[in-house]
């Protein structure tokens, strides 16, 4: 192998080339003018102010760096920090010290930013699902943010791990909704605020499908998803629950049952059953699997699907209840792509408020998922706009008293940089 010497340059490098990109689609949806209406913690007026501090952490946040010394990675990178606009970037001890200053009123104010953009955006993903699926999918769901040590409000949970609770709310891959709770509360709490503000942001947008699992399986959040008109399927997994439906399965016929498959491993049929305390007699799909892999099974196994649309044929129901797993991969995405699994702060409030940048962060990839790339890059998942967009390597120059931003020709996906820079300059070129 050819000798290789290691030196260095003065020239503006970075690693994140493609953060101009994430900046220019944050003042299109207005955020930085958001956040500085929003919150103003800071006591003094010197070093960075509210908003580039917020900022600094959403921008950080969305390029995959989740802990709070990676802000002091941002404020190194003098390129990145000009692409971004920032005049100012905090080290991580700051940016940690300010997120103690939220209370409760900070962080709802903060939510309610979330929300606004979130709504900028809504019209768009609902729009690219219908065109998909022919619906507009709601899946809503909590995952556990394991702790260790002395977290407020963390607390033991049913399977002896001390945690707190995230619960969110996704629209195809959008999310709209999150809170951060004590580790002692039911895997569904507080599901109806979630969904109002849901609902709210999809008023005009149907159909809507609401995909759920057994911890959702409550009259409540039926009587909820029928008020508004939506369809619902709700996994049935709790053996109580199941018991009544199992009972009525020996009642069934041959003719009953209609292959879901052509492999003949799968056979759906049709139940009715109202469970204790609910207002009405509610329909049910119930899944027979006859085969593990090529192994068929000695007792074939039975899941069964809550839904409102009989009219539908069983596999279309199951098909489109399935289809909740890729909303869950939705929902680990900003868990593992954003690095959001370990809360930096011991004060709940400051992890509530971190937990809300982080939305934002996720709000703003999909933001440039939809409105820089082509309409085939979303089909991809966050990591892949993170690594291939804003991690683009990229020169910063100045030539004739103007700013370049010089990407390789050799990029892995060129033509996406090509149509987000394109989308730019239409953007710079449209009509105030």
């Amino acid at each position: 192998m050819a000798s290789i010497t290691i030196d260095f340059t003065d020239e503006q490098l970075t690693a994140h080339g493609g953060a101009i990109f994430l900046a220019r689609v944050a003042a299109r949806l207005g955020l930085p003018g958001l956040l500085e209406a929003a919150l103003r913690l800071k006591q003094r007026a010197r070093g960075a102010s509210d908003r580039e501090t917020l900022l600094s952490l959403i921008y950080s946040l969305a390029q995959g760096d989740g802990a709070l010394c990676d802000v002091d990675r941002l404020a190194a990178d003098e390129a990145r920090v000009r692409l971004l606009a920032l005049s100012d970037v905090p080290d991580s001890r700051r940016a940690g010290e300010y997120l103690t200053r939220f209370d409760e009123a900070a962080v709802a104010r903060l939510r309610a930013v979330a929300q606004t953009v979130a709504g900028q955006l809504i019209g768009e993903v609902a729009a690219h699902a219908r065109t998909q699926w022919g619906y507009v999918p709601v899946f809503i769901d909590g995952s556990a943010i394991e702790v260790s040590g002395a977290y407020e409000e963390a607390a033991v949970g049913y399977d002896d791990e001390r945690r707190y609770w995230l619960h969110s709310v996704f629209v195809d891959r959008l999310w709209v909704s999150q809170r951060l709770r004590p580790g002692d509360v039911h895997p569904a709490a507080g599901w109806r605020e979630q969904l109002e503000e849901t609902a709210t942001l999809l008023q005009g947008q149907a159909p809507v499908w609401l995909r759920a699992d057994n911890a959702y399986y409550d009259g409540a959040v039926i009587d909820f998803c029928q008020e508004h008109g939506w369809d619902y399927s709700i996994s049935v997994t709790n053996d109580t629950y199941k018991q009544p439906l199992k009972k009525q399965l020996a009642e069934l016929r041959a003719a009953d049952w209609t292959w879901l498959n052509d492999e003949h491993t799968e056979q759906a049929a049709w139940l009715a059953h109202r469970p204790a305390g609910w207002t009405e007699k509610q329909v049910y799909v119930v899944v027979r699997t006859l085969f593990d892999g090529p192994q068929k099974l000695l007792h074939p196994r039975c899941t069964f699907i809550l839904t409102n649309r009989a009219d539908l044929p069983a596999d279309e129901v199951v098909r489109r209840h399935r289809g909740k797993q890729g909303q869950e991969n939705a929902q680990k995405g900003p868990l593992i792509d954003l690095d959001l699994h370990h809360p930096p702060c011991r004060r709940y409030l400051a992890n509530q408020a971190f937990y809300t940048l982080g939305q934002l962060a996720q709000l703003l990839l999909v933001a440039a998922q939809y409105r820089l790339l082509p309409i085939a890059a979303r089909r991809h998942g966050l990591r892949t706009v993170i690594r291939d967009l804003l991690r683009a390597p990229a020169r910063l120059v100045c030539h004739a008293r103007r700013w370049v931003l010089q990407f390789a020709k050799t990029a892995f996906r060129l033509d996406w940089l090509l149509h987000a820079a394109d989308r730019l300059d239409g953007w710079a070129r449209a009509p105030a």
